[in-house]
C-alpha cells in the first residue's frame, strides 16, 4: 500500500524548483527573472536594481564575486561573442 501524497506539499516543492534560480520581491514573493539595471561597480561587486511585475515594488541587490573566481569563458570566445569595436 501506498502512502497519500500530501498535494500542498508537493505544491509547495514545485514553487520552490521554480523559484530557485530567480529573485524573489522583498514585498510580495513574486518570482522575478531579469533585473532592470545592473552596474558592475568593480571586480567584485555588482549591483542590479529591480521592479516587481506583480505588486510594482523596487529595490536593490548586491552581488558579491570572490576574488578568486575564474571565468567561465575563454578570453578567445568572449572576444568572438563580443567583437571590440573600432571606431574610426
Amino acid at each position: 500500500m501506498t502512502t497519500p501524497k500530501n498535494p500542498t506539499l508537493e505544491a509547495e516543492k514545485k514553487k520552490q524548483r521554480r523559484v530557485a534560480m530567480t529573485t524573489t520581491c522583498v514585498k510580495c514573493g513574486e518570482a522575478l527573472i531579469a533585473p532592470d539595471w545592473s552596474e558592475f561597480v568593480s571586480e567584485q561587486l555588482v549591483l542590479n536594481l529591480w521592479t516587481c511585475t506583480k505588486c510594482g515594488d523596487r529595490f536593490q541587490t548586491k552581488t558579491y564575486m570572490p576574488p578568486d573566481a575564474e571565468p567561465k569563458m575563454s578570453q578567445k570566445d568572449w572576444e568572438e561573442m563580443f567583437p571590440p569595436l573600432l571606431v574610426a
